[in-house]
């Protein structure tokens, strides 16, 4: 199935035409992502998966913190027609997951949390990046991975995106978890078996976030392993999707 052009509501931004499959994708992406990141998923998740991304802010709305976030988030995701629905977070998306997670009702359809590349709410310490010079700030970005360097080239292109990835920055390096009651979802925690942001150990502290069952996968690779093993990560996203109450062994390394 190929992609279909992305139609956006509000936060949320659709893109395929999987908006009568029997189960729904939600991707929340990293800081600074590009708008079509997820975009070349479509063809490995199939026909009957309707694939979904957030953004976490527009030039006319942008979040105060990553609650406020999580309430619009879910919010729409209400709106939308009901179906068994997965969320995905990645890095930062993982934390924004998590907590739309927690604000999910009955009819949002929430199956299954995939968290990747980010170490529990209870684990996060806040942070300083977002109050860096532009300089360092770009230098930070771009050490991480997953950012492309043209978005920086010419002072043009920096003047358009150097403010929304420093916007995501901030919500990430000021957000403080707020202790409650453990989700009722299964939470998988993906990880990269060289990542140094959130290697695979760390991840394990998910399990504490839920009273339902736990899994890790770990794949080859560093903090973007997603991109490298794009393949891999598809195919298992979709094996979720198809059993979404199927939990592997606590540890698998393909």
């Amino acid at each position: 199935m190929s992609a279909v052009p992305s139609r956006r509501s509000g936060l949320l931004q659709r893109h395929t035409s999987g908006h009568r499959g029997r189960a729904r994708l939600v991707c929340l992406p990293h800081a600074g992502a590009a708008p079509g990141m997820f975009v070349p998923w479509a063809d490995g998740l199939g026909p009957d998966v309707d694939l979904v991304s957030a953004r976490y802010s527009t030039p006319d709305d942008v979040p105060r913190s990553v609650a406020d976030l999580a309430d619009r988030v879910a919010g729409e995701l209400e709106r939308l027609s009901r179906r068994p629905t997965t969320l995905f977070g990645h890095s930062m998306g993982g934390i924004v997951a998590y907590e739309v997670a927690r604000r999910c009702s009955a009819r949002a359809g929430l199956v299954r949390l995939v968290v990747s590349g980010t170490v529990s709410p209870a684990a996060h310490r806040p942070g300083g990046t977002h109050r860096l010079d532009d300089t360092a700030f770009v230098a930070e970005v771009l050490a991480l991975g997953g950012t492309a360097p043209h978005l920086f080239a010419d002072p043009a292109a920096r003047a358009v995106w150097l403010p929304p990835i420093r916007q995501d920055f901030r919500l990430i390096d000021t957000y403080r978890h707020r202790p409650g009651p453990p989700l009722t979802c299964p939470v998988t925690a993906m990880a990269g078996q060289h990542d140094h942001e959130a290697p695979p150990d760390l991840m394990r502290s998910w399990q504490d976030t839920t009273a339902a069952d736990f899994d890790l996968r770990v794949f080859p690779g560093g903090h973007f392993y997603l991109l490298d093993a794009q393949r891999a990560v598809v195919t298992e996203l979709r094996r979720r999707l198809e059993r979404p109450s199927a939990v592997p062994s606590p540890l698998t390394l393909p």
